[in-house]
């Protein structure tokens, strides 16, 4: 059953189009980051000016996040792809003729650059949720969500290759050509996503869908807030993404590589082997979810995930902190590599389980600005937690930093299995009624 619904959905035109277009501008986005943070060290030579550059992201979350999920919820949100997808056609389009044809992009058209990348996904981030439920059935919703995720890790390991193959052939100019290119290739394929037959939106009732206005946003969020207290259980939902954010992220973007670089002076080969390792972890982590994660279980992905990645770390920083004398250096970098790994494939995994979450159990009548939610708070958490880790890592043995790493697990699982008991207890009090 499980493989004729797969089948179905590869069959699927619009769900395969759907598929095609996010990857694609997921690829763009992750080829132009990498070229970018090149060329500004190229450019300026200071790792504190491209740490701006990186965090300056943050504000088009802060300002737009709730307009873009109330955009998701009454506006059609296929029209909004298809806009999103051919404003960063067209954005791509002008700084590759300025940079090409006019001059050279500096330190400000860099920041306007991203910034203005920034807000196109910003608000292309609810609109993908709310595009999947109008195209694939409820009882799709499971199984697309699982190969949706199947390109994650493809598109991570490929990114910086391409992405260091054309800004060596090319210098930025190629970056910015491919990165076009695959743009173009996206927002046409936005063209062939039709809605499943039947399918109704409260866009397509003018009454419920009001003119978009900064006080009817914020009208929206209020009524949502009211949603949510007959809803408690979405509180928990969008805790998951920034507690993940904060207790995990940064031990990939801060711990690990100081820990490899600065505390084991360890070598690029070895620190390449440590990023390469994670890619193909992330690479298998989707297709190991197809069957660990059951239609109506991924509960237990996320729970039971928490659970290992909460003793892994613990068992981490117990080996490292008995075993500092005792364990060559070699081998602690290749316990630490494989530790990480299976987080990453753990994380992986969860991700995919959560996004079922979220596409089932939160009502599609709220999801846009549930999801503009989530993504603000992920986003907002991960300065945070960067901030915050590198502290630790400066003034603390990294097995304090990763004991600290654990216990942020156990309240990430607290909050799981409440959230999880709640969404259970109103099942059971809908199926009654």
């Amino acid at each position: 059953m499980k493989e004729n619904m797969y089948v179905h959905l590869l069959k699927h035109k619009s769900f395969m189009a759907f598929w095609g277009s996010t990857t694609l501008l997921r690829l763009a986005s992750n080829i132009l980051q990498f070229a970018l943070a090149i060329y500004v060290l190229d450019l300026i030579g200071s790792a504190f000016v491209y740490s701006t550059v990186l965090s300056i992201i943050i504000l088009p979350r802060i300002l737009c996040s709730s307009f873009a999920g109330y955009l998701a919820d009454y506006k059609d949100s296929i029209q909004i792809l298809r806009c999103g997808t051919l404003g960063l056609t067209v954005l791509m389009a002008c700084f590759f003729v300025i940079h090409g044809f006019v001059i050279p992009l500096n330190l400000p058209l860099i920041y306007v650059l991203v910034i203005t990348l920034e807000l196109c996904e910003t608000f292309l981030g609810p609109t993908e949720a709310k595009v999947l439920l109008c195209i694939v059935a409820e009882e799709e919703i499971a199984p697309a969500s699982k190969l949706s995720a199947l390109d994650d890790g493809i598109v991570e390991i490929l990114s910086p290759v391409i992405a260091a193959l054309f800004y060596g052939y090319f210098r930025l100019v190629g970056v910015l050509g491919i990165a076009l290119t695959l743009e173009m290739i996206a927002f046409l394929m936005t063209l062939v996503i039709r809605c499943r037959f039947a399918y109704t939106s409260i866009s397509n009732d003018t009454e419920k869908s009001p003119i978009f206005s900064l006080r009817n946003t914020f009208q929206a969020y209020q009524e949502a807030s009211l949603c949510l207290k007959d809803h408690a259980y979405i509180w928990g939902i969008i805790l998951f993404a920034p507690l993940f954010n904060f207790f995990v992220g940064p031990l990939f973007s801060v711990t690990a590589p100081h820990y490899f670089r600065i505390t084991m002076q360890a070598n690029v080969d070895l620190y390449a082997m440590f990023n390469m390792v994670l890619g193909i972890a992330g690479l298998i982590a989707p297709f190991l979810a197809m069957s660990f994660i059951n239609d109506e279980d991924e509960y237990k992905a996320n729970k039971g995930g928490t659970s290992v990645a909460a003793v892994a770390l613990l068992c981490l920083s117990c080996i490292l902190y008995f075993g500092n004398n005792a364990i060559p250096a070699t081998t602690s970098l290749y316990i630490v590599t494989a530790t990480m790994a299976l987080l990453v494939a753990i994380v992986t995994i969860m991700n995919i389980a959560t996004s079922i979450t979220i596409k089932r159990y939160i009502p599609e009548q709220i999801i846009g600005r549930v999801v503009s939610m989530i993504q603000l708070s992920a986003t907002i958490s991960v300065p945070i937690g960067q901030m915050f880790y590198g502290f630790c890592a400066d003034k603390l043995p990294v097995t304090i930093v990763y004991l600290a790493s654990a216990i942020g697990l156990v309240i990430t699982f607290v909050v799981m299995n409440k959230t999880y008991r709640v969404i259970k207890i109103q099942k059971r009090r809908k199926i009654d009624e």
